[in-house]
């Protein structure tokens, strides 16, 4: 009276070394579970030499700051989610001035916290070191 009645069910199930279908979802499953890969930085092309310190500190929080947030959203909603959230698009965040950037991205460091005279300088530039539009 132990014994449990068989199931017909079970020997329909397919064994999932064996289907092909159950092999290919798996791995779409896997790859979009996985994080997208992060960009590298790019490297201070001859031109982005002749920029301050200060400049380039800037840039590369932001780039990080963006880099972070954009690997947080689905893969395939990344800018209109972003858009969503800060009211702009990832590129045209770089028009805006650092200091709008830096609130809107929430980015804390000490040395722009200070706001020293090269600081307060950079504060008003855009992300090219342009004045923004």
């Amino acid at each position: 009276m132990d014994k449990l009645p068989s199931r017909p069910a079970d020997s329909l199930l397919v064994n999932p070394g064996k289907s092909s279908r159950l092999q290919e979802m798996r791995q779409r499953a896997t790859t979009a579970n996985q994080p997208a890969p992060a960009p590298t930085q790019p490297k201070l092309k001859a031109t982005d030499e002749s920029i301050s310190p200060e400049l380039a500190l800037a840039r590369q929080l932001i780039d990080q700051r963006l880099t972070e947030i954009l690997a947080a959203l689905p893969i395939g909603k990344q800018r209109r989610l972003f858009k969503i959230r800060f009211g702009v698009e990832p590129e045209q965040i770089k028009d805006l001035a650092i200091k709008q950037i830096f609130a809107m991205l929430e980015i804390n460091h000490p040395q722009f916290n200070n706001l020293s005279a090269n600081m307060k300088r950079i504060a008003d530039l855009n992300y090219n070191g342009r004045q923004p539009n």
